[in-house]
């Protein structure tokens, strides 16, 4: 009896040791993972790679463009609607809606800037 106890206990014991060993190997081995530099040389085909992912920013851009003109259109259509009326809510939300309409219409050209400053 006092041999099983020893065993359960030994075993919990085990248990809890691994519960706390487990996420403090997982940290560490991303901690140390984290700094682990890739060089990559340029190959030949590497240009087709770079190629498929312009074409594609440059869908997703005409797409983020497009909606950003729709947004800036139908904002300026209800902050005209709301110059009728008396009620500073609407035009708060014309306006945030012009601000949503521009920001996502010069998104592409932000990004594009930006990429540029950090190279």
């Amino acid at each position: 009896m006092n041999r099983v106890k020893n065993f359960i206990a030994m075993r919990e014991k085990g248990v809890r040791t691994v519960k706390k060993a487990v996420p403090a190997f997982f940290t560490a081995y991303c901690y140390f993972s984290m700094y682990v530099p890739v060089y990559a040389a340029k190959a030949a085909g590497t240009s087709v790679i770079t190629s498929g992912f312009n074409s594609l920013y440059e869908i997703v851009a005409a797409i983020v463009s497009s909606i950003g003109q729709l947004l800036l259109l139908w904002g300026v259509f209800e902050w005209a609607t709301a110059l009728n009326s008396q009620d500073g809510t609407m035009q708060s939300m014309a306006f945030k809606r012009i601000a949503s309409g521009l920001v996502a219409c010069l998104a592409p050209q932000i990004v594009t800037v930006i990429s540029a400053s950090l190279k």
